[in-house]
Protein backbone atom coordinates (compact mmCIF):
# COMPACT_ATOMS: atom_id res chain seq x y z
CA UNK A 1 0.00 0.00 0.00
CA UNK A 2 1.23 3.38 -0.80
CA UNK A 3 1.64 6.16 1.72
CA UNK A 4 -1.02 8.18 -0.10
CA UNK A 5 -3.56 5.40 0.35
CA UNK A 6 -2.74 5.14 4.05
CA UNK A 7 -3.13 8.91 4.45
CA UNK A 8 -6.50 8.78 2.69
CA UNK A 9 -7.65 5.93 4.92
CA UNK A 10 -6.53 7.84 8.01
CA UNK A 11 -8.34 11.00 6.85
CA UNK A 12 -11.51 9.01 6.20
CA UNK A 13 -11.21 7.41 9.65
CA UNK A 14 -10.76 10.85 11.29
CA UNK A 15 -13.72 12.21 9.35
CA UNK A 16 -15.81 9.19 10.43
CA UNK A 17 -14.79 9.75 14.08
CA UNK A 18 -15.80 13.41 13.85
CA UNK A 19 -19.16 12.44 12.36
CA UNK A 20 -19.71 9.87 15.14
CA UNK A 21 -18.85 12.49 17.82
CA UNK A 22 -21.16 15.01 16.17
CA UNK A 23 -23.94 12.42 16.01
CA UNK A 24 -23.41 11.54 19.67
CA UNK A 25 -23.55 15.21 20.63
CA UNK A 26 -26.70 15.69 18.56
CA UNK A 27 -28.24 12.62 20.21
CA UNK A 28 -27.47 14.08 23.67
CA UNK A 29 -29.10 17.37 22.70
CA UNK A 30 -32.17 15.56 21.37
CA UNK A 31 -32.47 13.58 24.63
CA UNK A 32 -32.14 16.78 26.70
CA UNK A 33 -34.78 18.52 24.61
CA UNK A 34 -37.08 15.51 24.94
CA UNK A 35 -36.60 15.47 28.73
CA UNK A 36 -37.32 19.20 28.94
CA UNK A 37 -40.43 18.78 26.81
CA UNK A 38 -41.58 15.85 28.94
CA UNK A 39 -41.00 17.85 32.14
CA UNK A 40 -43.01 20.76 30.73
CA UNK A 41 -45.86 18.46 29.70
CA UNK A 42 -45.89 16.88 33.16
CA UNK A 43 -45.86 20.29 34.89
CA UNK A 44 -48.65 21.57 32.65
CA UNK A 45 -50.70 18.44 33.26
CA UNK A 46 -50.22 18.60 37.02
CA UNK A 47 -51.05 22.33 37.07
CA UNK A 48 -54.12 21.73 34.94
CA UNK A 49 -55.28 18.88 37.16
CA UNK A 50 -54.71 20.96 40.29
CA UNK A 51 -56.79 23.78 38.82
CA UNK A 52 -59.52 21.33 37.87
CA UNK A 53 -59.49 19.77 41.35
CA UNK A 54 -59.62 23.22 42.96
CA UNK A 55 -62.62 24.17 40.85
CA UNK A 56 -64.37 20.89 41.70
CA UNK A 57 -63.67 21.45 45.38
CA UNK A 58 -65.03 25.00 45.24
CA UNK A 59 -68.20 23.79 43.51
CA UNK A 60 -68.65 21.05 46.10
CA UNK A 61 -68.16 23.57 48.90
CA UNK A 62 -70.79 25.90 47.38
CA UNK A 63 -73.23 23.02 47.06
CA UNK A 64 -72.53 21.91 50.65
CA UNK A 65 -73.13 25.47 51.89
CA UNK A 66 -76.39 25.60 49.95
CA UNK A 67 -77.58 22.32 51.45
CA UNK A 68 -76.47 23.42 54.93
CA UNK A 69 -78.44 26.66 54.59
CA UNK A 70 -81.55 24.73 53.53
CA UNK A 71 -81.16 22.38 56.50
CA UNK A 72 -80.68 25.36 58.82
CA UNK A 73 -83.89 26.94 57.57
CA UNK A 74 -85.77 23.67 58.02
CA UNK A 75 -84.41 23.30 61.56
CA UNK A 76 -85.40 26.89 62.40
CA UNK A 77 -88.96 26.20 61.19
CA UNK A 78 -89.12 23.03 63.29
CA UNK A 79 -87.82 24.94 66.32
CA UNK A 80 -90.49 27.58 65.84
CA UNK A 81 -93.21 24.93 65.59
CA UNK A 82 -91.94 23.16 68.70
CA UNK A 83 -91.77 26.46 70.55
CA UNK A 84 -95.35 27.28 69.56
CA UNK A 85 -96.52 23.83 70.70
CA UNK A 86 -94.63 24.25 73.95
CA UNK A 87 -96.29 27.63 74.53
CA UNK A 88 -99.74 26.14 73.90
CA UNK A 89 -99.00 23.19 76.20
CA UNK A 90 -97.60 25.52 78.86
CA UNK A 91 -100.66 27.73 78.71
CA UNK A 92 -102.91 24.66 78.92
CA UNK A 93 -100.91 23.35 81.87
CA UNK A 94 -101.13 26.72 83.67
CA UNK A 95 -104.86 26.82 83.00
CA UNK A 96 -105.31 23.26 84.28
CA UNK A 97 -103.29 23.89 87.44
CA UNK A 98 -105.14 27.15 88.06
CA UNK A 99 -108.51 25.43 87.65
CA UNK A 100 -107.55 22.67 90.09
CA UNK A 101 -106.29 25.14 92.67
CA UNK A 102 -109.39 27.30 92.39
CA UNK A 103 -111.78 24.36 92.62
Amino acid sequence: MSIEAIKEIREVELLAEEKVKAAQQQAKEIVLQAEETADKIIRDTVDGQLAKNKKTLEEAEKEANKVAEQKKQQNNKQCELLSEKADVNFNNAVKMVTERIVK
